[in-house]
């Protein structure tokens, strides 16, 4: 399933501060696809790292705290609601 609304998902993301970690694609650990992007956001309270498989549209994300290097993975994030 690709990601069919990319350029508004990356829309709605630059207007909330996320940039793109690197240009290069990463291997997707679900379907194992040349097609992971990586969006981060880092500020003085922590930040976030998204990742999005362009081939099979699955996301996931991990918070950081501002004081702490450990990253959480968010177990239930869905992208589109959080950029809802």
């Amino acid at each position: 399933m690709p990601v069919e609304d990319l350029a508004t998902l990356e829309h709605k993301l630059q207007k909330r501060g996320f940039r793109r970690d690197d240009m290069l694609l990463h291997e997707c650990p679900d379907c194992k696809e040349q097609a992971l992007a990586t969006y981060i956001i880092v500020g003085k309270t922590g930040g976030r790292d998204i990742t999005l498989c362009l081939a099979c549209g699955k996301s996931r994300s991990w918070r950081s705290a501002a004081d702490a290097n450990q990253r959480v993975e968010d177990d239930k994030f869905d992208l589109r609601a959080f950029l809802g």
